[in-house]
């Protein structure tokens, strides 16, 4: 199958990365630190294993135990055992790409590897799991390895059980409006003392919150609130939010308008 031809060429491609590696790394362990071969002693193979360790250090994790382990098993002197090594290495490469020509399913294979190639793919587009501490909206920053998250849209804060304080009813703003006004916050990080919105990054450093009172909710989530209210204020514990009446006014399908409009997803014709 195509499929299983393609993955071949890939594990190959892999496997010639991985050896290309080590053979490297034996290479340059096998040198002095005046570039000299190292002297056909049993010595030589303590110097050239700890200097492999040192040079793999960021793709192979081995430690020293292991390395003393190895050396304790090990009777030959240098020259002898880094033909082996290198014999060694070559016959596994061999061994691993016949493997590979006869390999399983696509699907078999992915199924036993450590680390499942669709949860790092949805973690690297569906962004790193932190919501915004008003709001709840997920970060969208892609993957893990952003210096701070943000999102294009933020929701009602009433939706991340943020409340009015004096009235109880939960709060219909966005994010985005009070980091531009002069309303204040309080919760557990600020050990409930309160705060100007505008000074958020005292307690939320890694969150970016555009101060911009243009932005507005999607219709979906504006329509989520309204037909929830209720729900929501009893599951927070608090009074159904003020929504505009212009809120109530959005249909069920321009909430899904909203919501593919949020999320760039064209809508299917049908004919």
């Amino acid at each position: 199958m195509l499929e299983d031809n393609t993955l071949c060429k890939l594990e190959s491609k892999i496997l010639k990365v991985i050896i290309n590696k080590i053979l490297k790394a034996i290479e340059l362990a096998s040198k002095g630190e005046d570039g000299v071969v190292l002297l056909d002693t049993k010595e030589s193979i303590t110097e050239l294993i700890s200097n492999m360790r040192k040079n793999l250090i960021k793709d192979i994790s081995i430690s020293v135990e292991a390395e003393k382990t190895t050396l304790f098993q090990i009777q030959s002197t240098f020259h002898p055992f880094i033909n082996s090594l290198r014999t060694s290495i070559n016959d596994l490469k061999e061994e691993l790409q016949s493997k590979f020509s006869n390999s399983e399913d696509v699907s078999e294979v992915l199924n036993k590897l450590p680390v499942k190639p669709q949860d790092e793919l949805f973690n690297r587009v569906f962004g790193c799991g932190k919501q915004c501490p008003f709001c709840k909206v997920p970060c969208e920053a892609g993957g893990k390895e952003h210096k701070q998250h943000h999102a294009a849209v933020h929701r009602p804060q009433g939706l991340g059980e943020y409340r009015n304080v004096q009235t109880e009813k939960l709060v219909e703003t966005l994010c985005t409006t009070d980091v531009h006004s002069q309303r204040k916050f309080k919760n557990t990080d600020t050990k409930w003392e309160c705060h100007p919105y505008k000074d958020y990054t005292k307690f939320y450093p890694d969150w970016h919150i555009p101060p911009d009172p243009t932005i507005e909710a999607s219709d979906y989530w504006k329509y989520v609130l309204v037909q929830y209210n209720d729900r929501f204020a009893e599951e927070y514990k608090a009074k159904p939010a003020d929504v505009p009446k212009a809120w109530t006014r959005i249909t069920q399908d321009q909430a899904l308008k909203g919501l593919n409009d949020a999320f760039n997803i064209k809508s299917r014709q049908t004919s």
